[in-house]
């Protein structure tokens, strides 16, 4: 198993199975990306709708999770 750290915002705290959380570790198999974190997760918003930064820099839910990496998915937000 790999430890993994997320970082949640806004409406993304009040979707994890343990009631609202702002950060959290996680162990998950060898070989998980991002889509099976959101997934172990129960996050229900569209992976489209996010905005996903793993380790200081932005990329998608196919990314590779490795040992004490640091991931945080926010909701893409609009407004005018």
């Amino acid at each position: 198993m790999i430890p993994v750290t997320v970082h949640l915002y806004t409406i993304l705290q009040r979707q994890t199975p343990d009631g609202p959380q702002r950060q959290l570790e996680v162990l998950l198999p060898p070989g998980s990306t991002i889509a099976d974190l959101i997934a172990y997760l129960g996050i229900t918003l569209p992976e489209e709708a996010m905005l996903v930064v793993m380790n200081g820099r932005h990329t998608d839910t196919t990314h590779i999770l490795h040992p004490h990496d640091h991931v945080h998915l926010m909701p893409a937000m609009s407004g005018g």
